[in-house]
C-alpha cells in the first residue's frame, strides 16, 4: 500500500513538473509578444515563476494562476522587471512599468 501512495505522488510530481516546463514556455511566448508591441528586447533567461496559487476559473473550476517575472530592455543598457500572470494558458494579467525610450 505504500508502495502505491509513493509511486502515486511521484507521478504526480513528474506531471506537475512536466506541466510547469510547458507553462513556463507559454509565459517567454507571452512576454515575447508583449515585449515586441512596445518596442522592447525580451532577456529569455529571465522569466522565471515566483507564485503559484490555486483560483476558480470563470467556469468556477480550480486551476492554477501562475506569476511570472521578466526583465526587458529597451536599449541594452537598462533592465525594466515586468510581471505576467497567467492561469492555464490564458494570460489574465500583465504590467511593465513605464521606461525611457
Amino acid at each position: 500500500m505504500l508502495d502505491i501512495i509513493f509511486l502515486i505522488l511521484v507521478t504526480g510530481l513528474v506531471l506537475f513538473w512536466l506541466d510547469s516546463i510547458s507553462k513556463r514556455e507559454e509565459a517567454v511566448k507571452h512576454g515575447n509578444k508583449l515585449a515586441n508591441e512596445f518596442s522592447l528586447q525580451l532577456l529569455d533567461d529571465t522569466v522565471h515563476c515566483s507564485k503559484i496559487r490555486i483560483v476558480r476559473t470563470t467556469d468556477n473550476w480550480p486551476s492554477l494562476e501562475r506569476i511570472y517575472f521578466f526583465y526587458v530592455s529597451s536599449n541594452n543598457e537598462n533592465r525594466i522587471h515586468c510581471q505576467l500572470t497567467l492561469v492555464g494558458k490564458k494570460i489574465i494579467g500583465w504590467h511593465i512599468p513605464p521606461y525611457p525610450q
